[in-house]
Order: C-alpha cells, then sequence, then structure tokens
C-alpha cells in the first residue's frame, strides 16, 4: 500500500514537470508571435518599398549611374540639377524666411514676457518667390496670439519646447494652406 502510494506520487511529480515545461514553451511561442505581429504592424509604415528602394546595376559588371554622377559625368562635378537622392520632401525647393521677432507676455502668469525670433521653411512654389507679404503677416500675428495663449508651466516641462515647435508649425501650416514645412527657433527668452 505504501509503495502504490510512493510510485503515485512519482507519477504525478514526472508529469508536473512535464507540464510546466510544455507551459513555458507555448509562452514563449505566444511572446514571439506577439511580438512579430506587434513588429508588422507598427513598423511597417517606416519600411517602404519601392522602385528606388532596389538594386541598381545595370549589368552584372558595371553599376548603372545614379542621376547625381550622371551629372557630374556630363560636366557639372557637383551634380547641381540632379535629382535629389533623399527621401521625403525635397528640401531643394524650400525657401528660408526670418520672421519679425515676436515679443508679448504669456498667458499665465501675466507677468512673464517672451521674446521669439524665428525663421520658416517654406515651399517656394512654382514661381518661387514663396507666400506673400499679406500671408506672412497673417501668420506672425496668429504665432502672436499663440504666444499670448501659452502657460509658463507647459514650456517649463521636458518636452514642452517640442510641443511649442510642432503646434507653431501646425498653425502656420493651416494659415499658409501647406506652404509653411518647418519653424526654426533662433531665439527663445522668457523673461
Amino acid at each position: 500500500m505504501a509503495e502504490d502510494i510512493a510510485e503515485e506520487e512519482k507519477e504525478e511529480k514526472g508529469t508536473s514537470t512535464i507540464m510546466v515545461m510544455v507551459f513555458l514553451l507555448v509562452a514563449a511561442l505566444l511572446a514571439g508571435g506577439s511580438g512579430f505581429a506587434a513588429g508588422k504592424v507598427l513598423f511597417a509604415p517606416m519600411i517602404v518599398s519601392s522602385e528606388s528602394d532596389a538594386p541598381v546595376a545595370a549589368g552584372p559588371d558595371k553599376p548603372e549611374p545614379d542621376d547625381a554622377h550622371a551629372a557630374a559625368e556630363e560636366g557639372d562635378a557637383h551634380g547641381q540639377g540632379a535629382a535629389s537622392g533623399v527621401r521625403g520632401p525635397d528640401y531643394s525647393k524650400l525657401k528660408v524666411i526670418a520672421l519679425d521677432p515676436i515679443t508679448t507676455n504669456i498667458g499665465t502668469p501675466a507677468d512673464v514676457w517672451v521674446r521669439m525670433e524665428l525663421s520658416m521653411a517654406v515651399d517656394a512654389g512654382e514661381d518661387g518667390e514663396g507666400p506673400d507679404e499679406a500671408t506672412l503677416e497673417a501668420v506672425h500675428a496668429d504665432l502672436l496670439a499663440y504666444m499670448r495663449t501659452t502657460r509658463l508651466r507647459a514650456l517649463s516641462m521636458p518636452s514642452g519646447f517640442q510641443h511649442l515647435v510642432t503646434d507653431l508649425e501646425t498653425r502656420a501650416a493651416m494659415r499658409t494652406e501647406g506652404a509653411v514645412k518647418r519653424i526654426f527657433v533662433k531665439a527663445l527668452l522668457l523673461e
């Protein structure tokens, strides 16, 4: 009788060890599968395959030159006039415009003054001139009005400056119907 009980305990210990190993294997497979699925969903928009990502080879022994090298071979030593090899917006068509300094008090506390010197990178458009003076004045007034509503507490947070620049870029892009691509803060003084 005692021997039967001892044999049953040994069998139970053996099955519990196997069950733990099976559980760990299943948990590892689930974790790996969910990590793979999350990677496909989250990082798939960043990985864009296009024809420009394909290998550039005309034949087995001689690669085909890209636009910049082709322009250099045609006599332009720096590849001027060649299509930009940078993906994303073509920064060669942007024009940097300096705005007048913004000096105003901020929303809370009202006794704190701010002075900002800004520049904007705008899409020059077909004419190469960018937005007209009236649009630039409207952007300046809009950014001034935004700074009057800003709170000092929001600027003092670790990401406050980044949020401020993002908000300024959004407001300027809305005012110019997307012509403003970036806002550069040259100076930001709080007193």
